[in-house]
């Protein structure tokens, strides 16, 4: 199933990434696929609730949903996304290095049913977009 993972050092305290990355109403602004998040979104996620998000259409569908598996305050998260009948984990990971903050996503990709057909597809497209999303990360991060 199609995997990525991608790092970038963002010139910035590991504190700051974390709280900017731990809001998802940011990520429309690195994470250029979604599109929205409501207003009154908890600031930093809770374990076992879900987060409604719009994003770029995709098979015809713009809703999705964020749920939050696991917060390790400062360093981590874990999401199981919904996104047009795809559940991809998604994890962010912020790691303390010389010159500021180490920002990693994850992505786990398993596909189901007659979505599995579009297996090479996504493991060619996921990896590109996760590099995309991490660059644009450390873009807006440091230009803040």
């Amino acid at each position: 199933m199609p995997r990525s993972s991608e790092s970038v050092v963002v010139d910035r305290p590991p504190g700051e990434v974390f709280a900017f990355v731990a809001d998802l109403r940011n990520e429309p602004q690195w994470h250029v696929d979604i599109t929205s998040v409501p207003p009154d979104t908890d600031p930093v996620p809770v374990v076992g609730k879900s987060y409604d998000v719009k994003f770029t259409p995709f098979m015809g569908r713009t809703d999705g949903t964020f749920t939050a598996e696991e917060v390790i305050s400062g360093s981590k998260i874990v999401y199981r996304a919904e996104l047009a009948g795809i559940r991809p984990q998604i994890t962010y990971v912020v790691e303390a290095v010389d010159g500021g903050a180490r920002f990693t996503r994850a992505v786990d990709l398993r596909l189901t049913g007659a979505l599995r057909l579009m297996t090479p597809v996504m493991a060619l497209m996921v990896p590109r977009r996760n590099k995309v999303f991490v660059q644009n990360l450390k873009r807006v991060v440091e230009s803040r």
